[in-house]
């Protein structure tokens, strides 16, 4: 099987924190009553088109959206399965159940699921016995819009970003109480979202489609920890989609814009029209 590019959708959309959003970040030093668990941020300040980015503020990693997309359709599309391992520890038999995901759909055709050919394959064995071409879909790291700095800067106060969360974990016993703090972005805080998707064949056409339902699937999960206790809730708005097609990069072309959709659920509607 042949691939020949044809060109790149660009999906522009804004990720809304309905609730606040903890993405963890690493601790680089350790203070009395300090903050357990600190949310990523830049090390370096940011000059972008319309806003500057400063040291110090959260951001989203792509790799953070991108595997919890990824997670939410390999577990719509029956990709992940239980394997339990019996292992021997003080003689005692214990059971041990990891998931594990599974790349082929129909191992017999060595038919590649949508979900491996979209985001990757990950197993170097499998990517060797299939033609599953280049990945398709692209993440950059997600910034917050310059409308989200300047209410941070207003509300929070000056080099202010995020709100503390005082946790208490409780003993069952004892009942005593084991405080934590954790650090999160503030709910209703803004990022500008930017995903690209190359398009090599007809089928990866279709297979766009697939990238806005795990979308949707996150909507009614949560991005980051500590979604089980109300963090990381977050809606896609303002979703605009654009096509460059190849005789673009050549010069010969521009960019044809496919629309403009107020939600998830708008694009899934076209989608489903066959537009």
């Amino acid at each position: 099987m042949s691939l020949n590019f044809e060109g790149v959708y660009v999906i522009k959309a804004t990720l809304k924190c309905i609730t606040g959003l903890h993405i963890g970040g690493s601790k680089e030093s350790f203070e009395i009553g300090g903050i357990d668990n600190p949310v990523i941020k830049t090390s370096i300040s940011i000059q972008l088109p319309d806003r500057e980015i400063k040291e110090g503020m959260p951001y989203i990693p792509g790799s953070s959206l991108k595997g919890k997309i990824r997670s939410l359709l390999e577990w719509k599309e029956g990709l992940v399965e239980a394997v339990i391992e019996k292992e021997y520890e003080n003689r005692k038999e214990i059971e041990k159940v990891k998931g594990i995901v599974r790349d082929f759909l129909n191992k017999e055709n060595k038919n590649l699921s949508n979900v491996s050919i979209i985001f990757g394959v990950r197993d170097s064995k499998i990517r060797e016995a299939t033609v599953a071409g280049p990945v398709r879909v692209k993440f950059a790291d997600i910034y917050p819009t310059k409308e989200t700095i300047e209410k941070w800067e207003n509300e929070l106060g000056p080099g202010l970003y995020t709100e503390v969360k005082t946790e208490n974990a409780i003993d069952r016993i004892t009942s005593s109480a084991n405080p934590r703090r954790q650090e999160r972005v503030p709910a209703g805080s803004e990022f500008e979202v930017e995903i690209t998707y190359e398009k090599f064949d007809k089928q990866d056409e279709d297979r766009l489609r697939i990238v806005f339902e795990g979308m949707k699937l996150l909507e009614d999960n949560y991005l980051g920890g500590g979604g089980s206790r109300g963090n990381g809730r977050v809606k896609f708005e303002n979703i605009k989609i654009l096509y460059k097609s190849k005789e673009f990069y050549q010069g010969t072309a521009g960019i044809k814009e496919i629309g403009n959709f107020q939600s998830i659920d708008d694009v899934l509607s076209y989608f489903k029209k066959g537009v």
